[in-house]
């Protein structure tokens, strides 16, 4: 099942973090790790989906903005095409990286935007925006719209700062 894959990844993403920091001798408290889930849209079909991700703040601003990179796998679940060039359930996944600017518009709510690079079945470039609202210390909650190349998703994401 796709969801116990990604419930695996995350977890072994989670715990590698911090060798994965002092082998690079990056600053560990600059990762973050996240997941949810995605509604998502290909030419009028619609899947739900899920995605993890780990992203890296990086130690300089665009402006008022905060800056990171983020890689992460998507997958956009079973698209059901029943209609003429019928090929069956498709299923769009594949991993990604983008750059993330956050800019801080009120307390505890930031506008988030990225821009990157698809590297999976709907390879290509990918955009997207919304906002990040900050539940805890840590604990932040992200809900995007994201553009790829075929698909179109809309994404709620919980991320933990290490």
């Amino acid at each position: 099942m796709k969801f116990n894959r990604i419930f695996i990844a995350t977890i072994a993403l989670v715990l590698a973090t911090p060798t994965i920091a002092k082998a690079a001798e990056l600053e560990a408290d600059r990762f973050y790790a996240g997941g949810g889930i995605s509604t998502n849209d290909l030419h009028g079909e619609d899947s739900t989906g899920a995605q993890i991700f780990a992203g890296y703040e990086l130690p300089f601003q665009l402006g008022e903005a905060d800056t990171a990179i983020e890689v992460g796998y998507h997958d956009a679940g079973d698209f059901d095409r029943p209609r003429r060039n019928f090929r069956g359930d498709e299923n769009i996944s594949g991993l990604w990286t983008t750059g993330v600017a956050s800019l801080p518009v009120a307390d505890k709510v930031d506008l988030v935007g990225r821009f990157g690079v698809d590297f999976g079945d709907d390879d290509g470039l990918m955009a997207g925006g919304g906002v990040g609202i900050d539940l805890a210390p840590r604990i932040e909650f992200r809900g995007e719209y994201v553009i790829r190349d075929r698909t179109e998703s809309l994404q709620a994401n919980v991320l933990y700062r290490f």
